[in-house]
């Protein structure tokens, strides 16, 4: 399962501060909590059922996608050593690219496999400014362990990177992307990222 999710994210992108945001934001607990309760409240949702709506709860759990991530920072982190490497203009094209491109995978891979599941929250982990907010996917006959990184930004908690049984989805596109740079080129990343929106833009 743990495999089968990463591989499906990864394919389809081919201090004062903190103590303030804390208390301005409630816990990270709480808006991971609401995030995916949000999510789940659209997927049951009794006027949305069937293949008719799926473009309608695929629209609503995009949105909630887009409030809830760091896109910013999840794409310098997914870009790692090469960030500084590539000049504004690049960053600006690959930061926008790869946000879209994790929503419609973020958001898919949701659809599919999130809908009436038990979530567990244990504790809290404070991590260097960030905080690890640990749960549990409760399914029958298995369970997966998903542990969400939120950062202060602007005030409120976001994602900062999604861990699927202890495997960081940021450090596996991390690994793809430099694998792409060194064979081909950061244009060859590129080229092969619009190649995808383009194939997303025709499937919706």
């Amino acid at each position: 399962m743990k495999l089968m999710i990463l591989t499906i994210l990864v394919i389809s992108v081919l201090s004062p501060v903190f103590q303030d945001a804390w208390c301005q934001a409630g816990t990270p607990t709480d808006q991971v909590r609401k995030m995916l309760e949000g999510v789940m409240t659209i997927q049951t949702d009794p006027q949305f059922r069937g293949d008719e709506s799926k473009n309608h709860r695929k629209t609503a759990i995009k949105k909630i996608i887009a409030e809830n991530f760091h896109f910013d920072g999840m794409a310098k982190n997914a870009l790692g050593l090469y960030w500084n490497e590539v000049g504004e203009v690049n960053r600006s094209e690959f930061r926008s690219i790869f946000q879209d491109l994790f929503q419609e995978s973020y958001t898919r891979l949701v659809l599919d496999f999130l809908k009436k599941e038990k979530i567990l929250y244990n504790k809290e982990e404070n991590r260097q400014g960030q905080v690890l907010v640990r749960t549990v996917i409760q399914r029958v006959g298995e369970e997966i362990p998903v542990d969400y990184v939120l950062t202060p930004v602007e005030a409120k908690w976001l994602v900062n990177d999604v861990k699927i049984d202890g495997v960081s989805i940021v450090q596996n596109y991390q690994k793809s992307f430099s694998r792409v740079i060194k064979q081909e080129s950061f244009e060859g990343l590129l080229r092969k990222m619009r190649l995808q929106q383009q194939v997303n833009e025709k499937a919706s």
